[in-house]
């Protein structure tokens, strides 16, 4: 339930401003028969920086909330054998420190931070006195970025790292196609397909982020094209999309 939850883009957390890049690529040139390559394209490189910072503050997460007074609470919310706990888990802001420190567009990182705030906002409302809650305590404004934020979220709901980078990688298509849709004259049935055709990309992903546990583990792969794109589509006017 909570992987479809967060993977829903019903879920009230702005998901829609965002097209993953794919307007501004558009707008600078990429013809939209090479739109399956670009999802490939961020499979391999920003969204494992996403689905990465997400993975690793659901771990810090989870060794808190297994790390709780008479907690035997594993992975999925098993009353079994307690998860093993590390003997510190990293801080929320080291974590968006490290997500930050690999998103230099201002723009892409005002979006998140919008989408993380909303994100906060449904931690506060479902699980106000929760371990997502407390370990988001204190993060400051400019550092509430998505990932963070929803990692923390996915750990608190039971999320394993693969679950978690597999709910990022989903996200990250979906927004992707969805856009497309919006943006060109397709038949939806080619989104659907696109979708499907980047389930092995997806699964790469997921092999290389879910074991993650520390910020300097997360991924910091690059797309240079997509950031000049980024930076040029903040100053366009006439958009549909904030990135």
């Amino acid at each position: 339930m909570a992987s479809l939850l967060l993977a829903d883009s019903r879920l009230p957390v702005g998901g829609y401003t965002a097209s993953g890049g794919l307007e501004p690529a558009l707008l600078g040139g990429l013809p939209v028969q090479e739109v399956p390559a670009f999802i490939a394209m961020r499979l391999a490189t920003v969204a494992r920086v996403e689905a990465g910072t997400a993975v690793v503050a659901s771990a810090a997460v989870r060794h808190l909330r297994a790390s709780a007074p008479g907690c035997t609470c594993t992975q999925g919310g098993d009353a079994t054998t307690p998860e093993p706990v590390s003997m510190s888990e990293p801080a929320s802001e080291d974590v968006a420190w490290a997500w930050a420190a690999r998103n230099p567009v201002a723009a892409v990182r005002d979006s998140s931070i919008a989408q993380g705030r909303a994100m906060l906002r449904l931690v506060h409302r479902l699980r106000p006195d929760g371990p997502a809650a407390q370990w988001l305590e204190g993060l400051p404004r400019p550092l509430t970025v998505r990932a963070v934020v929803l990692g923390a979220f996915a750990g608190e709901l039971g999320l394993d790292g693969a679950s978690v980078a597999r709910v990022v990688g989903y996200d990250d298509v979906q927004s992707v196609t969805a856009a497309a849709l919006k943006l060109e004259p397709l038949d939806p049935v080619d989104a659907v397909a696109w979708t499907l055709d980047s389930a092995p990309h997806l699964d790469d992903l997921v092999a290389a982020c879910a074991d993650l546990v520390a910020p300097y583990d997360i991924p910091a792969h690059s797309a240079p094209q997509l950031e000049a794109w980024h930076a040029a589509h903040a100053a366009t006017e006439r958009k549909l999309f904030r990135v």
